[in-house]
């Protein structure tokens, strides 16, 4: 369980939170355990909570409740999705990057096995405004990859939409580059592919499960512009199902990197 720090509430929103939820806490006398039963989370969670990582909406209301906060809690949280919807994934990439175990199911290469030329591809398609800084963000993206260059690194499961490897992103080129890098990472024995074939049935949106050095397990779904983080038992489990079902029907190692390979040849220029 992470120890208390001290907060500064003027810090920033997440700060003003964890200060607010710690006070009423201790206003009432309970410890973070007393707390935790009564809105049936576990103590680490809330300790998180006191110490600048925000709950999620659901947990917010039920906090909100209990400590007689008057909807204060719930109206910050909606305040603060609304206001960095572009950091949704924030908390997300902060666990990413010291997972154990990465698993995912998505509709586009994911980020730990794009090429930058790809990366800014899909970012430019994002953003038809030039409203971002594509450069930058396609770096800090290329960046995270060097997970798998430490001495432990991640176990990463990918289960992929066969869509991502036909559609053309940029150019047949930027294609050609991504699936060669695909193709070499696969080789590594802590990377693994499977292709969902596109007659199967998919979700729309990307699915991510981690494993935390600590052994909790989280979860993040996105979608176009919207992501949600989830830490929550429950939330978690239904998206671990998702994910199962996904995997059940997808095509075993071997048979995904022949996919792969004869993906390859169709971005032939």
């Amino acid at each position: 369980m992470p120890a208390e720090k001290e907060i500064d509430p003027s810090e920033s929103l997440e700060s003003f939170i964890a200060d607010m939820v710690r006070d009423a806490r201790k206003q009432r006398g309970w410890r973070q355990q007393d707390l935790a039963a009564k809105v049936f989370s576990s103590t680490t969670r809330i300790s998180e909570i006191e110490n600048g990582d925000p709950p999620d909406l659901k947990l917010g209301r039920q906090l909100d409740q209990v400590l007689e906060l008057g909807g204060k809690l719930t109206n910050l949280l909606v305040i603060r999705d609304r206001s960095a919807f572009r950091d949704y994934a924030q908390n997300f990439l902060r666990d990413q990057a010291r997972a154990r175990a990465i698993h995912q199911f998505s509709l586009v290469i994911p980020g730990l096995l794009q090429t930058p030329g790809y990366a800014r591809a899909i970012m430019q398609l994002a953003d038809p405004d030039g409203r971002t800084n594509i450069e930058a963000d396609v770096q800090r993206r290329i960046e995270r990859q060097t997970v798998f260059d430490g001495p432990q690194p991640p176990w990463l499961w990918v289960v992929l939409d066969e869509s991502a490897l036909l559609k053309v992103m940029g150019s047949k080129r930027i294609m050609r580059e991504l699936i060669e890098l695909l193709l070499e990472a696969i080789e590594r024995p802590c990377i693994n592919v499977q292709v969902l074939r596109a007659e199967r049935a998919a979700v729309p949106g990307s699915v991510s499960l981690l494993t935390l050095p600590s052994g909790e397990h989280t979860a993040y779904t996105e979608g176009f512009i919207t992501g949600r983080y989830m830490v929550e038992p429950a939330d978690v489990d239904q998206f671990q199902r998702i994910y199962d079902r996904l995997h059940a029907d997808a095509l075993g190692t071997v048979e995904s990197e022949a996919i792969i390979r004869e993906a390859l040849g169709k971005h032939d220029d």
